[in-house]
């Protein structure tokens, strides 16, 4: 029965088709890559402040760096107070496309070299609705609710409208990569305790947060054009954890055959779906302890930095055809509270490269930094934390074959999943036009609407 409804769930040939063109012009595209722009990709990256050409900072991990993805934080001052919010985002994600443009054009110029090849950037936010403190971008865009309230309306259609007008509202601001939804199952709710999730997430019945995230996440692809990159999270699922894994590596005390019960069918449901805009791009790995990794003690380690771990959870094969495809693994932000405590609890220093080594060894192909220092070296800020791990790993990819070959296989899995984005790399696809902002912040009539069906 398990093999029929598997091969049921199998690509189209035309789906097949577009998937093995995108893996082809990503791998003519690495070919063309030095050491150092096939590490870049592998980063998702923050900075401070909202100047796209500060040169300690975005221009250049950008511009000298290749670096590939970018991620914009309230708490970074990324983004201008009202009435400049949105002007402003729009400004500051089209300059730092235009930069990665830019330092390929004066490569080409100074190197005489036809084999540089200008790729767009990931720019990303996490923008879960409701406001402060989940959302980044506080004025201007439509207040959306939040997924308990979606939720709670239990009309799918409702969900996909939500996730239409973000979709369309970051897309037009520029934004092609989405941190989110949540796919968290909210098994035991606790409102009184600091880890409850609560608003946070669609529900606590596993087939109807399966449901609701699809619908979503659809809402997401069509509203943005296709032009979203969409990672659920916190895989492989974090609602029975004992403590918030933002402070602290968390644990959750099941098993992989109970995990299979509850808190993974949501991602299953959203990596086999035979809809393609329901199909979820990419999986956020939580900094959480299970017990697929035996007994847990404090030295174990979290999910996201365990290869056997991770990789015994995404070989289910309710991933395997998704991740044969070309679906993305992305670590949550290796700079946090969390994983620096853990590091210490083991005896380790903190530092960044050796972190940033260990996620992606663990399997993590997209590694996010957040704000990432060191331990080491207390003058050191997240900019020259940034540049010793990219420096770190092109030395490694160079002197290791086996490491060399895994930065490949993952940097083939983005750029595919850029070109299902834009077809082509050219700046004139990737800038989003400024007549795109006029209908930002329009769309109170859905808000209303979930508003009503969602009161209890």
């Amino acid at each position: 029965m398990l093999a029929l409804v598997l091969s049921l769930l199998q690509p189209t040939p035309a789906v097949q088709a577009e998937t093995q063109l995108q893996t082809s012009q990503a791998q003519a595209v690495l070919a063309a890559m030095t050491p150092e722009e096939r590490v870049g990709q592998l980063f998702l990256v923050t900075f401070q402040g909202t100047d796209a050409h500060d040169q300690a900072g975005s221009y250049a991990l950008i511009a000298n760096r290749h670096v590939g993805e970018v991620v914009l934080l309230a708490v970074n001052d990324n983004f201008l107070p009202e009435p400049d919010t949105i002007s402003s985002a729009h400004q500051l994600v089209n300059g730092l496309q235009t930069i990665e443009s830019t330092a390929t054009t004066e490569s080409e110029l100074d190197t005489q070299s036809v084999d540089n090849v200008y790729v767009p950037l990931f720019v990303g936010i996490s923008q879960e609705g409701d406001g402060t403190p989940y959302d980044q971008i506080l004025s201007g865009l439509t207040p959306l609710p939040n997924p308990m309230a979606i939720g709670a309306t239990w009309k799918t259609d409702l969900a996909q409208q939500v996730g239409g007008v973000l979709g369309n509202e970051l897309s037009a601001l520029g934004f092609n990569l989405y941190l989110g939804p949540s796919l968290d199952v909210m098994e035991a709710p606790n409102p009184s305790a600091q880890i409850d999730l609560g608003p946070r997430v669609f529900g606590g019945d596993p087939f109807w947060v399966g449901e609701m995230g699809r619908a979503y996440i659809s809402g997401l692809h069509t509203g943005s054009n296709g032009r979203m990159v969409v990672v659920a999270k916190h895989f492989p699922g974090r609602g029975d954890s004992d403590r918030s894994p933002e402070e602290e590596v968390a644990t959750v005390r099941k098993s992989l055959e109970q995990l299979t019960q509850v808190e993974l069918p949501p991602f299953f449901s959203l990596t086999n779906s035979t809809e393609a805009t329901e199909l979820v791009d990419g999986l956020l790995v939580s900094h959480i302890r299970y017990l697929i990794q035996g007994n847990i003690r404090a030295t174990t380690r979290p999910v996201s930095l365990d290869e056997s771990a991770l990789s015994a959870v995404i070989s289910l094969p309710e991933f395997s055809t998704w991740r044969g495809n070309g679906g993305l693994i992305v670590s949550d932000a290796l700079g946090s509270q969390a994983v620096r405590d853990f590091y210490a609890q083991t005896g380790e220093n903190f530092s960044p490269r050796l972190v940033a080594r260990d996620a992606f060894l663990a399997g993590n192909d997209l590694l996010y930094l957040g704000n990432i220092t060191s331990a080491e070296s207390p003058g050191e800020n997240t900019y020259t934390a940034t540049l010793a791990i990219l420096d770190f790993f092109a030395q490694q990819y160079r002197t290791d074959r086996d490491f060399a070959q895994r930065v490949d296989e993952a940097v083939t899995r983005i750029l595919a999943q850029k070109f299902r984005m834009y077809g082509e790399f050219t700046l004139a696809k990737v800038l989003a036009p400024e007549s795109g902002l006029a209908n930002i912040g329009s769309s109170q009539e859905i808000v209303f609407e979930v508003a009503r069906n969602a009161a209890t």
